[in-house]
């Protein structure tokens, strides 16, 4: 099965744990939340493409080598003058939380048109179309470009997996709900939490449970947008910047929740949900039952908090061990 990723390569500068911005002392990894998926797939063994824009220099260079070490297909990739997208994390400790900078004007990926591509050989063999709502926030002109894709994929039965993923330092909740709401009819499968519901969609619950909550809205969303199969989302409890629980749901027409997991000692938690996602979205395209792609997903975030970087570095063998290992809690 072919997957197409499209998101904007980012590297990410972080402070090591008890660092302040003002060090200037950081660690560089690759991220952005489609070139973690991409990767992550890639791991699962899916033939996994990655559509961004990059700079035509050494650290464009650098980008290349790190996603065909991971077994991602850079064919699609484009490059032109411009520079790339970055953000800087300031990671907390304990009851003190993290901060972002990002720093993305003017970046490669913020030059992409529609005019880049021909969408006959983009799509060619492609079965999955995977974006995210942090992609549709770089500006108009890529948005508009992302909905003529889902346009396409729409016409010719490629599933579009759909990631809100709201990010307010990138534009406003009513441009995120515009853009939500015009995407929405397009999409097959999608991330999104009980927040997105009431936000973007301004939905309403007479239950009293979070849980009875979430699959009345889940239940709304279908009605509105019936051409959604999968809705999937988590919800994490923080006590520190150090130590979450995790708990993983999935949406067909009946809300499933997976095993409640204790994370203890995060050691980077940047890329969690995308991880959870990437999982998930394994069990569903290997027609697994609901309840292996929630623990698969829910899994493989949990191990992906105990590494450092974007990516997740499990494969199936380890991410499956795990769960046969019924170990919700990780010491270190």
């Amino acid at each position: 099965m072919k997957v197409l990723c499209m998101g904007e390569t980012l590297l990410r500068y972080s402070t090591q744990k008890g660092h302040r911005f003002r060090e200037l002392d950081f660690q560089v990894h690759v991220g952005g939340s489609e070139t973690n998926i991409a990767v992550n797939l890639a791991r699962y063994g899916f033939e996994t493409s990655l559509l961004t824009k990059i700079p035509n220099h050494a650290l464009g260079d650098a980008v290349l080598s790190f996603l065909r070490a991971h077994h991602v297909d850079t064919s699609m990739i484009q490059r032109n003058d411009m520079r790339i997208g970055s953000y800087f994390l300031e990671n907390g400790n304990g009851k003190r939380t993290s901060q972002v900078i990002y720093d993305r004007q003017y970046s490669a990926m913020t030059s992409f048109c529609l005019d880049d591509i021909d969408l006959d050989t983009l799509f060619k063999d492609i079965d999955v179309f995977v974006v995210s709502g942090i992609t549709v926030a770089l500006n108009q002109t890529v948005k508009a470009a992302v909905i003529e894709m889902l346009r396409y994929c729409r016409g010719n039965n490629i599933l579009v997996v759909y990631d809100n993923n709201y990010r307010s330092k990138m534009w406003s909740l009513e441009d995120a709900e515009k853009a939500f709401r015009e995407i929405l009819p397009y999409v097959n499968i999608l991330s999104a939490g009980h927040l997105d519901a009431i936000h973007f969609l301004h939905l309403k619950s007479s239950q009293t449970t979070f849980e009875g909550q979430l699959e009345d809205f889940y239940h709304q969303i279908k009605a509105l947008y019936p051409n959604l199969q999968y809705i999937t989302s988590t919800k994490r409890e923080i006590y520190s910047t150090s130590v979450n629980d995790l708990t993983g749901y999935l949406y067909d027409g009946h809300l499933y929740k997976s095993p409640l997991y204790h994370i203890d000692d995060i050691v980077d938690r940047v890329g969690g949900g995308d991880a959870f996602l990437s999982g998930v979205l394994y069990g569903l395209l290997n027609h697994k039952d609901i309840d292996y792609c929630l623990q698969f997903g829910c899994c493989a975030s949990v191990l992906k908090h105990t590494i450092y970087g974007d990516a997740n570095d499990f494969d199936i063998q380890e991410i499956e061990s795990f769960m046969q290992a019924d170990v919700g809690r990780i010491n270190r």
